[in-house]
């Protein structure tokens, strides 16, 4: 039996429970990484394979965006997300104990699964709190980047408390599973007063034909390519300069941390800098000086500029989730672009990044990456500034 919320209410409600399922968006992925070593070891993966287990949650994430666009067509898109965070579950459980197809089958029904959610989830929080939507977006990243770390941070540690690494994976499933019965609830026993629920008409293809949505599928791209390429080689190159291993490992655990302030804090960070235009310039330009920092200044300032550029890369993430939910006059729309957006944007984005980081092989190979990295983020900031237009994608000069 449903209960009828105002929709004051509701708001409160909902918001609370859209950042609990933002948070579970990527932990189950981030969980698997630091038990890399613990898989190679028993399913007997090689270092290629390592390598293509590290860009399927990319891909899969690229591939279910739009996927789940075309599925709202045909189902209601809160219903979708139940579907999609089940599946997801069902991919955690297949990857813990599936053995070797498991680990990739897994893995990719999981990316499947959080990909919809992700994509779909934007367009509900557009229709739910339509005039708060940079402050949503704000606390959206910033839970998303919280779950990443607390995935990444605490797997060891569960995996050794729990007995090894298969019911370390596993455990990663119940957060989820708390999401998913919380979200259920909303969906099946709490109901605004005032709100439809429906399928929606979704299409992509017209899109590819505003500039203002090429461009925030751009940034989109742009963002993920340039921070996934330091994702993966940054605390190689720092190794590389004689930084201590724990050292090199911290330097990416503490940008990550501070993501989460920048990203939550990126809409006050844009009122003061006098808009977000400002704010995105300002953002490059310090992730920028942050990576060429780390990558060719001595190495004990290495907590300044990892600081710089997890408070960059924080800015940059909220505004690329603003533009999308912003771009579009309601919620349908803002599903088509976040299809489209993240889909070429993790898809396109992840497969250049790992074409860049083929300089890994080339001499002086940190001027390469940070001259890389310098070209994606700039490349970026272009897109950004086109995007940040006032109109709405749908209006005739957009």
């Amino acid at each position: 039996m449903s209960s009828i919320f105002s929709p004051s209410h509701y708001r409160i409600h909902f918001v609370i429970i859209f950042l609990l399922v933002s948070f579970n968006l990527r932990m189950c992925f981030s969980a698997a990484d630091p038990l890399l070593v613990f898989l190679m070891r028993d399913l007997g993966l090689s270092v290629s394979s390592s390598g293509m287990f590290g860009l399927l949650p990319i891909i899969s994430l690229g591939v279910a965006a739009p996927l789940g666009a075309v599925l709202t067509r045909h189902i209601r898109p809160r219903i979708l997300i139940i579907y999609a965070l089940v599946w997801a579950i069902a991919g955690v459980v297949w990857r813990s104990y599936g053995g070797i197809t498991g680990l990739f089958g897994g893995t990719i029904v999981i990316g499947l699964g959080l990909g919809i959610a992700g994509s779909v989830i934007l367009g509900i929080g557009k229709q739910v709190v339509p005039d708060r939507l940079p402050e949503l977006m704000s606390a959206y990243t910033a839970c998303v980047s919280l779950g990443t770390a607390v995935g990444a941070g605490a797997a060891a540690p569960m995996a050794l408390l729990l007995g090894g690494w298969q019911k370390g994976l596993l455990f990663w499933g119940l957060p989820l599973l708390i999401a998913t019965m919380l979200w259920a609830e909303l969906v099946y026993r709490v109901r605004p007063s005032t709100m439809q629920q429906h399928t929606l008409k979704t299409p992509m293809l017209p899109l590819l034909k505003q500039h203002k949505a090429r461009m925030v599928t751009l940034f989109y791209l742009f963002r993920v390519a340039g921070a996934w390429l330091l994702i993966v080689w940054l605390s190689t190159l720092l190794r590389d300069r004689g930084m201590p291993l724990v050292e090199a490992g911290l330097v990416l655990s503490v940008a990550t941390a501070f993501q989460i302030p920048a990203a939550l804090l990126s809409d006050i960070f844009s009122r003061w800098a006098g808009g977000m235009d400002k704010l995105i310039i300002f953002a490059v330009l310090a992730s920028i000086a942050a990576c060429w920092g780390l990558l060719e200044a001595p190495l004990h300032f290495w907590l300044v500029f990892a600081i710089m550029l997890g408070a960059g890369l924080g800015c940059i993430f909220s505004i690329g989730m603003t533009l999308i939910v912003e771009s579009e006059p309601d919620e349908a729309g803002t599903v088509a672009l976040s299809g489209m957006a993240q889909g070429i944007g993790f898809t396109c984005g992840g497969l250049l990044a790992w074409v860049a980081g083929m300089c890994m092989q080339w001499q002086h190979r940190d001027l390469w990456m940070g001259s890389i990295y310098t070209l994606l983020a700039l490349s970026g900031l272009v897109c950004g500034l086109q995007a940040l237009r006032k109109q709405t994608i749908n209006e005739k000069n957009a």
